[in-house]
């Protein structure tokens, strides 16, 4: 339960029912995770929640395929291993990624494509088409914190500000 945020809880099921990526900005301890746990379990979508910070790789959020197995058959759909984000557009959950003004520049585009085009390509398994449910939801601190980074204008182009 959220008591105190009927604006911004507002804003944010517009924006999932206007079929919208969404940023959530406003400093720690605001309530943004809380907000969108809140939404996301009234509504009944999935939620998959990843962690921002300069450790977070594409691999980390895509997915890869098992090591030992590709060593002895090789490349196969069947030894691939989702990520959070895969995961999330297959299921058509919501990926909420905390802090995404803390991820590397390389994970943030190929976050580019999946919100424009709904769809993420990866070499050596093929396309994974969007869920019509899928949405991507970050949340952001202001910029000037300690970590973050300005992101660039092709993400905030693809996103409703909330």
């Amino acid at each position: 339960m959220v008591i105190g945020r009927g604006r911004e809880i507002e804003l944010v099921i517009a924006g999932l029912m206007a079929k919208r990526h969404l940023l959530l900005e406003g400093p720690p301890g605001t309530g943004k995770s809380t907000i969108l746990r809140a939404v996301a379990q009234a509504s009944g979508h999935g939620f998959q929640f990843v962690e921002g910070n300069a450790e977070l790789t594409p691999a980390r959020l895509v997915g890869h395929f098992d090591p030992a197995q590709v060593l002895e058959t090789g490349y196969r759909s069947d030894i691939w291993i989702d990520g959070p984000l895969a995961r999330a557009l297959r299921e058509g959950e919501l990926l909420y990624l905390e802090e995404i003004n803390r991820i590397p520049e390389e994970t943030l585009n190929l976050l580019v494509t999946v919100m424009s085009e709904g769809e993420l390509t990866i070499p050596r398994l093929g396309c994974i088409q969007a869920h019509r449910e899928f949405r991507l939801v970050s949340a952001m601190n202001p910029f000037d914190s300690v970590g973050t980074a300005r992101i660039s204008g092709a993400i905030y182009d693809r996103v409703c500000r909330i």
